[in-house]
């Protein structure tokens, strides 16, 4: 009776072992997220990665810049300093293109944001000392789309996300933990600054705190102090030499894209770039958390940050032009961490009841972004589809003619794409002229090669081969003859929809050994 009961049982006890199993690997892995904020952003990063390599249509025109900049190798570019061209270095190295090539501009985005994530949790962590509010404050970035969709469309703000709070923090730590710490400072500073002038904004504040006090003015006299300095000149006089060079084109493209006159596109920048911060605080007050003053290293930081805001928003309301949300952006990053710094600490103990939803704010935009791009609403899903088609199909037409690779292109603005998309990545048939400032050229191009190789040559769209014109392009090269002509049927967004589908003028320059 009792060998019964023991076989009878039995089997019934391994299912439920098994649940458990399964239970607690799910638990496990739950509690681990929660308390390890670098599992988090990993899988942050990796999900929206797969997201939008798997489901976005094309590359934004910030990827084709920043590829050709990053094959022209020079320490500086039209509109940006070295470091945004550099960054598309380990996608040349591997010999990436097409769709690799644009799974490396997402990866690579949400790989950064995520480190920069981090460096708020640090700095709020350092800020407030308690790890609580350092979750507060990294989990409140769902709130605002600088860390997914807002980020996206940016060659340069991304690393502004990564760079800048872990900037603070090491300046933060430097002040007032250990001069040591100025010598990361240098390299950080260095990078954000040839990611984006705009850095030299919350530099010179840092300057301004430096020489506060003659507490603070002792940093001037330790060798690592003096060491970082030498990094940060040692990382940005390539770049001061660059513009030098090329008659300071990125301020003057600054300056082609402002003209003077009153308008009210400052003050919406800063409630668009701002309302997650102001949004956060009033919850945080609903909650029962409640402010103090802050303390020194706090107050430091929110006048490196803030300060610089003000003349910025000032300059931006009297000059239209630019896109001002995209200078105020990385503005947003590091101010959750301010925020929470100022908690009093025995109310701190009220975070966790925002920081669990948070992550479901993050999860509702995710599953918007998513569920937008799936279902195709307002084209989303389709956006400059037929770019990437037509660069395809024109390769292997040039192929199927010359049976050899297409090396150039040019033109009209459409060619630029072909650069990304055309799977043997043709440069682009145009010069540097200090009077033009092309965004995108070539450096070092040799019309002898150009002759050799052969070109293709696009029309505007919406013009037949009858309309078309390359007299302008032709003119700048001589010695280049068009070998033949044909309109091709293309559409912007692919697709059949009536309307959609434009004439486009095709000429091939044929290659002359």
């Amino acid at each position: 009776m009792q060998n019964h009961a023991a076989t009878s049982t039995s089997p019934t006890v391994a299912p439920v072992r098994r649940t458990l199993t399964l239970r607690a690997l799910i638990s496990r892995a739950a509690v681990s997220v929660q308390f390890s904020p670098s599992l988090y952003v990993t899988v942050y990063a990796i999900v929206w990665t797969l997201t939008s390599a798997t489901l976005d249509p094309t590359v934004p025109f910030d990827a084709v810049e920043a590829l050709n900049w990053a094959r022209n190798a020079e320490w500086g570019t039209p509109k940006n300093p070295w470091l945004v061209g550099f960054s598309m270095w380990p996608a040349l190295g591997l010999g990436l293109n097409g769709e690799a090539l644009a799974f490396y501009w997402y990866a690579s985005h949400f790989a950064v944001v995520a480190v920069g994530m981090l460096g708020v949790w640090h700095l709020a962590k350092r800020l407030s000392g308690d790890r609580r509010l350092a979750w507060l404050g990294m989990l409140s970035l769902h709130l605002t789309g600088a860390i997914n969709i807002d980020i996206l469309p940016y060659n340069d703000n991304y690393l502004l996300v990564m760079l800048w709070p872990w900037m603070l923090w090491l300046f933060v730590r430097a002040m007032f933990d250990s001069p040591r710490f100025w010598l990361a400072f240098g390299v950080v500073a260095g990078l954000a600054a040839m990611t984006k002038y705009s850095t030299f904004a919350l530099l010179g504040a840092m300057f301004v705190m430096t020489l506060w006090t003659s507490d603070t003015r002792r940093h001037y006299r330790h060798p690592a102090f003096l060491l970082g300095l030498l990094i940060f000149f040692a990382l940005i006089a390539p770049n001061i030499l660059w513009l030098m060079q090329h008659d300071f084109a990125a301020f003057r493209w600054v300056d082609d894209q402002i003209r003077q006159r009153l308008n009210s596109r400052g003050l919406r920048g800063a409630l668009t770039a701002f309302y997650p911060v102001a949004t956060l605080a009033f919850v945080m007050h609903l909650a029962g958390l409640r402010f103090r003053r802050p303390a020194a290293s706090v107050w430091v930081v929110a006048v490196t940050v803030l300060a610089p805001l003000l003349p910025i928003l000032v300059y931006f309301t009297l000059h239209e032009g630019g896109r001002i949300s995209e200078w105020l952006q990385p503005f947003a990053v590091p101010l959750p961490a301010l925020l929470v710094a100022c908690v009093v600490p025995i109310t701190a103990k009220r975070a966790p009841r925002i920081s669990r939803w948070l992550p479901v704010v993050g999860l509702t935009v995710w599953m918007g972004y998513a569920t937008v791009l799936s279902l195709n609403l307002r084209n989303a899903g389709e956006k400059f589809a037929g770019i990437k088609a037509a660069s395809i199909a024109l390769e292997q037409r040039w192929q199927t003619r010359y049976h050899t690779p297409l090396a150039y292109v040019g033109n009209d603005h459409l060619a630029t794409w072909l650069t990304f998309y055309a799977p043997g990545q043709p440069r682009l048939i145009t010069r540097w002229s200090e009077k033009k400032r092309p965004n995108i050229y070539t450096k070092d191009i040799d019309e002898v090669e150009v002759r050799a190789r052969g070109a293709i040559l696009l029309g505007h769209p919406g013009r037949s081969c009858r309309q078309a014109s390359f007299a302008h392009t032709l003119a700048l090269w001589p010695s280049l003859t068009i070998d033949a002509r044909e309109t091709l049927p293309f559409s912007y967004h692919g697709g059949n929809k009536p309307g959609s589908v434009m004439p486009l003028c095709v000429a091939y320059i044929a290659p002359q050994p």
